[in-house]
This record gives C-alpha cells, sequence and structure tokens, in this order.
C-alpha cells in the first residue's frame, strides 16, 4: 500500500491480538545477518515463553532476491509469521518462493472519511492537540485532506504544523482561521 496508510500500525495491532512478539525490521537498514537475528530471537520467544512471534518487515521490496531466501526457512518452520510492507507491486518485487509462501493484501489511500476520523480523533484526544481544544472551519478541513492525498501521517503533520503555527490573535475561540 502507498504510505500513510496503516501497514505498520495493522501489523502491530496483528501482534497484539494475537499476543505475539513483535519484531521489526527495516529493509532499507538490515541483511541476512538482522533476518538471522530475528529467527534467533523468536525461537528465544517459542521456547521461553511459548509464544510466536510476527516479523513486520518495512520496505521488504528493498531486500535482493538471495536475502529475500533467508526469510524462507524460519517462515516453512513456523518460527515467526512473516509479514512484509511495500509500497511496490510484490509479484513484482519479491521472489517466487517468498511470495508462494505469503497473502498479499493489497491497502489503499485513505478515504475522505477515513481522514476526517483521524482528524476528529486527533483533535478530540484528552492529549496531543486535544489539549489545545481546537476547531478546524470545513474549509480548513477540506485543504488539510486534499493536501494529505490519502496519507494518514501527512495529514496529521500537517495539521500539527496548522496548530503550532496558530497564534493567539489568529485564533477566536480555539478556531484555527
Amino acid at each position: 500500500g502507498p504510505p500513510g496508510v496503516g501497514k505498520t500500525t495493522l501489523a502491530r495491532l496483528l501482534a497484539e491480538v494475537r499476543d505475539a512478539h513483535f519484531i521489526t525490521l527495516s529493509a532499507v537498514r538490515s541483511g541476512v545477518k538482522e533476518i538471522r537475528q530475528a529467527g534467533d530471537e523468536a525461537k528465544q520467544q517459542a521456547a521461553q515463553y511459548r509464544r510466536r512471534s510476527i516479523l513486520f518487515v518495512d520496505e521488504v521490496h528493498r531486500f535482493n532476491k538471495s536475502q529475500q531466501d533467508a526469510f524462507l526457512p524460519y517462515v516453512e518452520d513456523g518460527t515467526f509469521i512473516f509479514i512484509g510492507a511495500t509500497t511496490e507491486n510484490p509479484s513484482f518485487e519479491l521472489n517466487n518462493a517468498l511470495l508462494s509462501r505469503a497473502r498479499v493484501y493489497v491497502l489503499k489511500s485513505l478515504d475522505d472519511e477515513a481522514l476526517e476520523f483521524l482528524l476528529n480523533r486527533a483533535l478530540n484526544e484528552e492529549r496531543g492537540l486535544g489539549e489545545r481544544k481546537l476547531t478546524l472551519t470545513q474549509e480548513a478541513r477540506q485543504l488539510l485532506k486534499q493536501a494529505a492525498d490519502g496519507d494518514g501521517r501527512r495529514l496529521l503533520s500537517l495539521l500539527e504544523n496548522a496548530a503550532d503555527l496558530v497564534e493567539d490573535s489568529q485564533c477566536i475561540d480555539g478556531q484555527l482561521l
């Protein structure tokens, strides 16, 4: 899926629901050595705590084909549940051996309704921006959602930047103008 749609969040939620140990790797900063370390960590979790592990690999498409092969023994023997996230098409970026042992789910950009939910949550949570008791005009909401272009992370960053830039003289009863 595209950036900011919740790939990492979804993987973390799955680990939480399964009460699984969560291991994360970034293909940008990792190699076969780190894959083996993750396998060892997952085995240790299973032996000591009888707990399954989920290995989340961000930007998995950045691993070359032989690095991707390093996951196979761990996936095949159930050492960990493999979750790879990519902004690219896995059919072209993952090797066939790994792809054949996986299910592919395509996440879409966040729609207007999802972005509106994020805005409301950010403004109404008792922590963070919610503490400021800010509100947005409909026009401001639309501008933020358009600028976010389906990316929840971008939306929240834009909202935070806008809130930080607003000075008391530009607020009327906590409403961003």
